[in-house]
């Protein structure tokens, strides 16, 4: 079955016609009705009103064809009637142009309002009753040696249902035996032909059927297997989708602290550094360093270093606008925060915030020389990008900021400013 699904990809996408109702999670259902089979023609509740949403909208265009096309044939047939029979052709042609054309006209039309699909169905079978009625009608005026050729006016109509309507199989099996059933009726008791030509039109009408019936059946069965394998083949490509979604992300992310890694920093502030030199608004930039960390993890012992990264990473992240400003981690124990939009005032306080939610940790340091917490030393600096500079500016002037900070005694928060490059 899955290699079914994956030769379906070298098919034309039909997952446009598809509804929304589908998750990843429903692919075992799916599965189960493929397996099933599908020769009940019939799926479970909510498969069978997805189905039906999407033959609807997959076919819509061939039934309105299947009718525009049936309309022009019954139309042209007319010229029949003027060959065969022209002194009846005024109540044959009332009944052909005044009456049937005008119903699949309007039938035809109506499926640009009507979006129920078993009404669609419904009506289009009883535009082709009343179209086979229309020459059961046009028989009972012709006399007997004439009317042959318009027998065979409800065989192309029997075809018609099963073929090129794109009626679903009950629906153009309802309408087909009908008219076997309505032709019965007229010879019985409207038209009293005799028994052998009774028995003959039966013998080609129901020959009509027996053709009819396995394409119609076959065509719907079709159907129905493309639409669990299209389902099945759009479940794959979200699977993907996600699972490369999830693959790209974890390419980004730091997988002991759970931040974002040096690369998605470096893209990330590649993107704020052009567009906040576009429109001329400051950009800020964080480096942290943790205080006297190689003590700490040669005392503490490196999974308790571990875990204090970990909480000093929440820590950080917590004091910043998500979706905005970014964290990440740049070396072992240092973290670089991106400020968009963020002028050096600004950056100072969120400097401050996160230096603060380091000690609230109260994470025992054993090791330090400045406090017996974890502590952190922050790096600030702002300025707004012009023609000529460079990204590596503003981390070179965070990081003169960090070694700023480190000799005044650490936790604290050193600036540098645009003012002071040389």
């Amino acid at each position: 079955m899955k290699e079914e699904v994956r030769n379906r990809r070298s098919s034309s996408d039909d997952s446009g016609y598809l509804p929304n109702t589908f998750s990843l999670e429903d692919a075992f259902s799916i599965e189960r009705e493929l397996e099933r089979g599908v020769w009940r023609l019939r799926f479970s509740p909510p498969v069978e009103e997805a189905f039906i949403n999407y033959y609807l909208n997959r076919y819509m265009w061939r039934i309105r064809l299947g009718i525009l096309f049936g309309i022009m044939l019954y139309a042209v047939f007319g010229l029949l009637d003027l060959v065969v029979s022209p002194e009846h052709k005024k109540i044959m042609w009332t009944i052909r142009y005044g009456v049937v054309c005008p119903s699949g006209l309007l039938f035809l039309l109506s499926t640009y309002r009507i979006r129920k699909e078993w009404l669609i169905h419904t009506l289009h079978a009883l535009v082709i009753v009343i179209a086979g009625m229309g020459v059961i009608a046009m028989i009972a005026f012709l006399p007997p040696d004439k009317d042959f050729l318009h027998q065979s006016g409800l065989m192309i109509i029997t075809f018609y249902a099963y073929t090129l309507s794109a009626l679903r199989f009950r629906y153009a099996l309802f309408a087909s035996l009908t008219l076997v059933l309505l032709h019965l009726v007229g010879d019985l008791f409207f038209l009293h032909k005799a028994v052998n030509r009774m028995v003959a039109d039966m013998f080609f009408l129901s020959s009509a059927n027996l053709i009819g019936i396995p394409v119609s059946y076959l065509w719907e069965y079709q159907s129905r297997r493309d639409f669990l394998l299209t389902v099945l083949l759009t479940m794959e490509k979200k699977r993907v989708e996600k699972l490369n979604e999830k693959l790209r992300e974890m390419s980004y992310m730091d997988s002991l602290t759970g931040v974002a890694n040096r690369r998605k920093f470096e893209e990330y502030l590649e993107a704020e550094w052009e567009r906040a030199k576009r429109a001329g608004r400051p950009i800020s930039l964080l480096l942290i360093d943790i205080d006297f960390f190689k003590k700490y993890n040669d005392i503490m012992g490196h999974p308790k270093g571990d875990k204090c990264l970990r909480e000093v990473a929440q820590a950080i992240s917590a004091n910043l606008r998500k979706g905005i400003d970014l964290v990440a981690r740049y070396g072992g124990e240092e973290f670089v925060v991106v400020l968009p939009e963020t002028d050096l005032s600004q950056a100072k306080k969120i400097a401050e915030r996160i230096r603060e939610a380091v000690m609230d940790l109260k994470i025992p340091h054993p090791g330090s020389d400045v406090y017996d917490r974890v502590t952190v030393s922050v790096g600030v600096a702002s300025l707004i990008p012009r023609e000529g500079m460079r990204k590596e500016q503003l981390i070179k002037m965070a990081d003169e900021a960090l070694y700023i900070a480190k000799k005044r005694g650490r936790n604290r928060v050193g600036t540098f400013t645009e003012r002071s490059v040389a």
